[in-house]
């Protein structure tokens, strides 16, 4: 542990002066490196805590001063939830690889094989071909059980990393907020298009784009609607997400764009969609490169005057490019 995660590791902990503290918030929000590395301690010491990894010394602190916010306490108690879930998938899907590797031992492949030489000429071609047809089928049986075991496990991190987002939110409403220059450093290099592109120009094609229409409303899943999918061509350079608002009742927005089991493609803070005739849009212009097949979490909050953002949406959508 370096010297940054030991003071991160002290702050969660209760254990600094109220210098070093004030001293320490002050700097954590503004210095990306700071915010990320007390927000990567946080997220160990929980998960750390949650699975009974913590040593009897640690643990005790933890207790002592972690666990006295209520705050804390409802994410400590959601980790424990999340870990406990996740242990299990992980426990039934090594039980379903041990079961494949078990399922056509030797000696019964000697058996039907007895059996098999026994008989004449066609009939041990018919059961040959019965035999083979019905190991492919067990096969496939226990990799589409495999697979749909991952996505299980994929969507449970998911929610993980969603609750971990949210806390973020919400320690970064309690800072002061950011002056234009901060906002400006943290808007990525692929902000949402506002103006429509100009047909100005006949002699040039334009560039292939595909795009995909989203509707503010909650968490869209396997377990609750079909999943949408954006299909990329290979020779397509851009692609635009849609998203709908049925309600805009906030003065500004934060959205990010993010691959499940992946690195975030981009974050936009401070942001407001543009009118139409349906209603309140955004319209996000990615490059086609940023994106690779899987799944993806659209995250919209809404920010309040005071600062303090609102969760509002959460669609996952999938990417399959040709």
């Amino acid at each position: 542990m370096n010297e940054l995660e030991e003071i991160s590791t002290r702050y969660l902990l209760g254990e600094l002066s109220e210098q070093e503290q004030d001293s320490l918030e002050e700097r954590y929000f503004r210095d990306p490196k700071l915010f990320n590395t007390v927000m990567q301690v946080e997220s160990e010491l929980v998960d750390a805590y949650a699975r009974g990894q913590l040593s009897t010394d640690m643990r005790e602190r933890f207790e002592e001063s972690y666990l006295n916010h209520p705050a804390r306490r409802k994410r400590v108690n959601f980790a424990k939830a999340l870990t406990t879930r996740i242990d299990q998938r992980e426990q039934s899907v090594t039980r379903l690889e041990q079961s494949a590797r078990s399922a056509l031992p030797s000696s019964w492949w000697k058996r039907l094989f007895v059996i098999v030489g026994g008989q004449t000429p066609p009939l041990r071609f018919a059961m040959a071909t019965i035999i083979v047809l019905v190991a492919l089928v067990g096969v496939w049986f226990f990799v589409n059980r495999w697979r749909q075991q991952q996505r299980e496990v994929a969507q449970i991190q998911a929610q993980r990393e969603n609750q971990e987002h949210r806390e973020r939110e919400q320690t970064a409403s309690q800072q002061p907020k950011e002056t234009p220059q901060d906002s400006q450093q943290r808007v990525p290099q692929i902000p949402p298009e506002s103006s429509q592109p100009s047909p100005n120009s006949n002699t040039n094609a334009a560039p292939p784009i595909v795009s995909l229409a989203l509707t503010v409303g909650g968490v869209r899943s396997a377990d609750g609607s079909v999943t949408q999918t954006l299909v990329i061509p290979h020779d397509t350079t851009q692609a635009n997400i849609l998203l709908d608002l049925k309600d805009d009742s906030y003065p500004r927005y934060r959205v990010s764009l993010r691959k499940i089991g992946g690195s975030e493609i981009f974050t936009q803070t401070n942001i407001r969609p543009r009118s139409t005739n349906a209603g309140a849009r955004f319209v996000f212009k990615v490059s086609a490169r940023l994106l690779t097949s899987g799944d993806y979490t659209l995250t919209l909050g809404g920010i309040t005057a005071e600062g303090e953002v609102d969760d509002l949406s959460k669609s996952l959508f999938r990417v399959e490019k040709k």
